[in-house]
């Protein structure tokens, strides 16, 4: 039973606010990942706002958060059916029979990460999903780990051991969405992950405070900016780089004010936080004490052009991939990571140990919901 390939859906609503990314995979939930097929959907920005404004609202009482208010009400009906319509939609396009699939993993939006007092809430009634389906529903990842102790994140490094391990090789995978974080393989059966910090959340708020854009489309708005070394100096300087991994962020953690100026250009300051995110991510290589042989690079980050550049600069003697020249779409990594971690969740096999996220002992993520 353990070795069987099973059909899963991932689905996968990430720190960027943006939308939904799915995932088919086939997969043992062990080494082997084959993806059949990706799609993405927009939110619309009624959801975005939404969103934005119950993680404000959550966020400003952690401790109090409020589950009955209006908004999380009826955000949470929205989101759960526009998850249903998105499903039906996806099998159509696909042509595949849905009466093959053996499970969904839903990564709902997270509103509150808090792993300190023992919180991650992510959206979504998983129940009412799962009877109108009538299927098997994995969802709410990061509850055991942050129980057993842990920070709840990264949950993905166990897939992208599978995905990208290699025998005698010590290998870097960054994933680089609104927050960044990494795992680091070190052959083909060890690895070490942790947050990093800002990736895109940084960029994303300042070109909606300045732009009124959700984000910097390719890094053009970032590329007609100065880059101000000295304000990165300063930057460089926050607690939060002096932390010992492994650690986790929420996006809620980073205060865009906290690095806007009104007496520097706006565009010197998008470029600037395009290049600070780019440095905290290539200085990975002086907290890791063994040799680097290659780092991939994942996630939405890639596309922006102006922070690869960066990337590239910085670590211009250094083995540099984007996962998709190896065969994984970089838009789609977590999405395959959480149908392959719900593959791992039924057949009871862990996915988050003390090396990734700091827990106690090793836990199998996420829980189940049958119809």
């Amino acid at each position: 039973m353990k070795n069987k390939e099973i059909y899963a859906l991932g689905i996968m609503s990430g720190t960027s606010l943006d939308g939904l990314d799915f995932s088919l995979i086939k997969s043992d939930g062990l080494k082997n990942i084959k993806v059949l097929f990706n799609h993405y959907f927009k939110f619309n920005s009624k959801m975005i706002t939404n969103l934005k404004d119950l993680i404000l609202e959550f966020n400003n009482k952690p401790l109090k958060f409020n589950r009955k208010s209006s908004l999380f009400i009826e955000t949470e009906k929205e989101f759960t059916d526009l998850l249903l319509k998105k499903i039906k939609i996806f099998f159509n396009k696909i042509n595949f029979e849905f009466k093959k699939l053996s499970l969904i993993g839903v990564h709902g939006n997270t509103l509150l990460h808090n792993p300190k007092n023992k919180i991650s809430l992510q959206l979504g009634d998983f129940k009412l999903l799962s009877n109108m389906l009538k299927i098997k529903i994995v969802a709410n990842f990061r509850d055991n780990d942050i129980k057993l102790g842990g920070e709840g994140a990264p949950l993905v490094p166990i897939s992208h051991q599978a995905m990208f391990s290699e025998k005698d090789k010590n290998i870097m995978v960054v994933n680089i969405g609104g927050i960044s974080n990494f795992s680091f393989l070190i052959g083909k059966n060890k690895l070490l992950s942790s947050d990093i910090g800002p990736g895109n959340t940084l960029i994303d708020k300042y070109c909606f405070l300045k732009f009124k854009k959700f984000f910097d489309k390719d890094g053009k708005l970032a590329k007609k900016g100065n880059l101000k070394l000295e304000i990165v100096e300063e930057w460089l300087k926050k607690k939060f780089l002096k932390k010992n991994p492994p650690y986790s962020f929420d996006n809620s953690f980073f205060k865009v004010e906290s690095f806007a100026s009104n007496k520097i250009n706006e565009y010197d300051i998008l470029r600037s936080l395009t290049f600070f995110s780019a440095k905290i991510i290539s200085d990975l290589r002086f907290k890791i004490n063994l040799k680097i042989d290659h780092w991939i690079f994942t996630g939405g980050g890639v596309k922006n052009y102006t922070l690869m550049k960066d990337i590239r600069d910085i670590l211009h003697d250094e083995s540099l991939f984007i996962s998709d020249e190896l065969g994984f779409d970089s838009s789609f990594i977590e999405s395959v990571a959480f149908a392959y971690i719900s593959i791992r969740t039924v057949k009871g096999l862990p996915s988050a140990f003390p090396e990734t996220t700091g827990c106690c002992r090793k836990n199998i993520c996420g829980k189940i919901y049958l119809p």
